[in-house]
């Protein structure tokens, strides 16, 4: 037995000098770059350790648990203890000290009698349920935020817009608040849900295809499209299929639908067909009104039954303009925007938003942002709207007794070049603009970050609330949600600032020659975790992963938000894709509570002389790693700030759902979303660490927050007073989608669509799923 401990002290300790090897090699760089002398200290300590443990000397057992205790106290100096920061500081100098003490009675040398077989064993046991717990604790969840679980305050009732059974707007109503009314599915009974009808569209998401789409349900029927533009009409109580309508639209490079619109259009003659519409914007830049009764395209609508939205998109339109999210329809003008090319060449089509007729399909007016007041008249043939300008891709909202229509607005692309921005571009860039519903003029515009560089658009459809002004009235506010994870909560009668709006100074250093940079960007006094990133932050599944991600995060230009990139790594926090994406927030009308899921996910971006990629072999793409910018003087370079094994350099959770006290501003709970059981990374087990979320949540009456777009397959229900998960139900495949409910027949229902996890590389688990779910 002494012969064979001996042998494996040998090898463990050749183990354990490699490892502090490594340690002091990157303790030592990092020094160097100005960071946390720790790993350097651990490094040296490790080693000596593994030398003591080659050499069988009982050195190596106190040496290692002089590290633990130095590895814990510095951890909790540094981050506290909050569990999976800490997990990653502790767990290697655990495992350390467990395995010198368990050969402790093996070992000579001063001090090996305190360390006898019983002791040895003892010590043994005592570290063995320390990482034991450690361990387990990586199958919880753990919240940034508990909540009180107390229940919450009512303000006041329901909007009266909100008081019907149906679920007739992308966000509901044209108010987007993803609020329903309903309260028979509750905190109490949820556990009771189960699957009540599932209908399947025929079209697999596959080859880069996505369903992301929240159905419409009016009357007795759901209308669903398909990332193909096909829309089907099932029974809401049954889920039996009614009629399926084909635009047979074709497009390569963007095949999703995330929503339809619904619009009533009684005619004089109640036998005239197309008394209620479904309003459909194709893939391939078509919009199509269908008779909601009989799925059959309205005649007389546009030239024919379509309007042609490439009109006036001049050359640069076919494979760069389309719609992208649900319309919207304000009163009997059908809104449409529609995405643009990001980052491949100036030049791109116009951002212009445009209202039509929709019972014709006349044009009513196009607002472009160069001509603010509005340009009602059609274009004089061969003319095109302005290039270049931002674009809004997202579902704007209405306000019927205002007459106003809230559009998101993004940035000029080239996104992360704006030497050549026109004028316009950086009056409307990230804003929310205020546009007439009967003239198209923009009445008011706000802006969220100013000159945008990082591709910051506003993509989450505006929601509208009447907030308590604390004196017995109400405010009529508008809430934007921003990618850079701002909340901007505005008048929407004049768009003045409700929750205080301050202007910062931000970096201006390290920009090539020839970029513009805007000096001040706008904070709101509302955000979700926007702070500054430090070196403690950094985060890694080892203390090795850590170190590198410290050397990393260290060698990178980063002095901030809105750090100008160069051509040096600069570190993009938040990322380009959230904070809050295109699947917005929901508002409980009667708590005064916002509902958010975001990203947290650090980039880093970098010019590059389109020469040097060429001989790199990058490969040029509009949304990848390496995008041209024809047009500007350089390409860039982006991805995600990882560590060397793949896992992100900043401490879970990496997408979240979150609480937020309108009244207060303060956050009631913050909890993880997702697990990686179904994750791409390996081992896919259902560990909550809190993933990056796409879709939006549903917030109900009853009590609850339901939620589908984690990178697990389920649909949750979060308990609103607490955060906590009270039910899961397991999905065949993943969902992208926001859910919705409604009332038939005296039934609620939840409906969710799955189509599969977006950007996998694979056609394997997509889907093509409609779920509805009751008691």
């Amino acid at each position: 037995m002494q012969r064979t401990a001996s042998i494996l002290a040998r090898i463990v300790g050749a183990i354990g000098l490699l490892m502090g090897a490594v340690l002091v090699v990157g303790g030592g760089w990092l020094i160097a770059l100005g960071g946390s002398p720790f790993f350097l200290i651990a490094g040296i300590l490790a080693a000596a350790a593994g030398v003591c443990l080659f050499r069988g000397s009982i050195y190596a057992t106190w040496i290692a648990l002089a590290l633990l205790v130095i590895a814990a106290v510095w951890s909790y100096a540094d981050i506290g203890f909050t569990f999976w920061p800490f997990f990653s500081r502790i767990m290697v100098f655990l495992g350390i000290a467990l395995v010198t003490v368990m050969f402790a009675p093996w070992l000579s040398g001063p001090g090996a009698s305190a360390l006898s077989g019983k002791k040895a064993a003892s010590g043994s046991v005592v570290l063995g349920i320390a990482m034991v717990a450690m361990l387990a604790g990586m199958f919880s969840s753990h919240a940034t935020l508990e909540g009180d679980g107390a229940a919450l305050k009512i303000l006041g009732d329901a909007a009266p817009a909100t008081a019907t059974n149906d679920w007739t707007g992308y966000g509901r109503t044209t108010s987007g608040s993803r609020f329903a009314p309903f309260q028979q599915i509750n905190a109490d009974n949820v556990k009771n849900l189960k699957v009540a009808w599932t209908y399947r569209t025929g079209d697999l998401a596959i080859d880069s295809a996505e369903f992301q789409m929240t159905p419409l349900k009016v009357g007795n029927t759901v209308y669903v499209c398909s990332p193909y533009s096909k829309v089907s009409a099932v029974d809401a109580a049954t889920g039996k299929l009614r009629w399926k309508f084909d635009p047979h639209a074709h497009q390569k490079s963007w095949q999703r639908c995330r929503g339809v619109a619904y619009a009533k259009t009684p005619t004089a003659n109640p036998a005239d067909p197309c008394q209620e519409r479904v309003v459909l914007t194709t893939i391939d830049a078509r919009l199509i009104t269908i008779d909601a009764k009989t799925g059959k395209a309205c005649e007389g609508f546009g030239s024919g039954t379509s309007v042609d939205l490439m009109a006036g998109m001049g050359p640069s339109g076919p494979g760069s303009y389309y719609p992208t999210s649900a319309p919207l329809v304000a009163d009997d003008v059908v809104v449409v925007g529609g995405h643009v090319n990001d980052n491949e060449k100036t030049g791109e089509p116009s951002g212009v938003v445009r209202g039509y007729d929709v019972r014709t399909g006349a044009q009513r007016w196009a607002w472009d942002p160069t001509h603010p007041k509005g340009r009602t008249t059609p274009l004089a043939k061969g003319e095109i709207y302005t290039p270049e300008t931002p674009n809004f891709w997202g579902t704007a909202s209405f306000d019927p007794k205002l007459g106003l229509i809230y559009v998101p607005t993004g940035n000029q692309t080239p996104d992360f070049w704006g030497g050549n921005r026109l004028p316009e571009s950086d009056a409307y860039t990230d804003s929310i603009v205020a546009i007439d519903v009967k003239t198209g003029a923009a009445r008011w515009h706000f802006r969220t970050a100013n000159h945008d560089l990082y591709d910051y658009d506003v993509a989450a459809q505006p929601i509208l609330y009447d907030m308590p002004d604390g004196k017995g009235g109400k405010t009529p506010v508008v809430v934007a949600l921003t990618k850079r994870g701002e909340i901007f909560v505005l008048d929407r009668r004049n768009g003045k600032p409700v929750i205080p709006v301050t202007n910062r100074k931000v970096p201006t250093d390290g920009a090539p020659q020839g970029q513009r940079l805007a000096p001040t960007q706008p904070f709101s006094a509302l955000s979700l975790d926007t702070d500054r990133i430090k070196e403690s932050d950094m985060w890694g599944g080892t203390i090795f992963d850590q170190m590198a991600c410290r050397i990393a995060f260290k060698s990178m230009h980063y002095e901030g938000p809105f750090t100008p990139v160069g051509f040096k790594k600069t570190l993009i926090y938040p990322g380009y894709y959230g904070g809050f994406n295109w699947g917005g927030g929901a508002i409980d009308e009667r708590t005064g509570t916002l509902y958010v899921n975001d990203i947290r996910m650090p980039q880093w971006g970098r010019f590059v002389h389109r020469e040097d990629a060429h001989i790199r072999g990058l490969k040029p793409t509009t949304e990848g790693e390496y995008s041209e910018q024809k047009g500007t003087p350089y390409g860039v370079e982006r991805s995600m700030f990882l560590s060397p094994t793949g896992v992100p350099c900043i401490a879970p959770p990496y997408g979240s759902m979150a609480a937020i006290d309108l009244t207060t501003g303060k956050k009631r709970w913050q909890v993880p979303a997702g697990s990686l059981e179904d994750s791409p990374a390996k081992p896919s087990i259902h560990i909550p660490l809190g993933l990056p979320t796409l879709g939006g949540p549903l917030v109900t009456a009853g009590g609850l927050t339901f939620f589908s777009g984690t990178m697990d397959s389920y649909l949750r229900a979060f308990d609103n007073r607490s955060g906590k998960v009270v039910w899961q139900g397991r999905l065949p495949v993943g969902s992208q989608a926001a859910p919705m409910t409604y009332m038939q027949n005296g039934k609620q229902y939840i409906v969710v669509t799955a189509g599969g996890q977006t950007r996998t590389g694979t056609n394997e688990n997509r889907g093509d799923y409609v779920i509805a779910y009751s008691l």
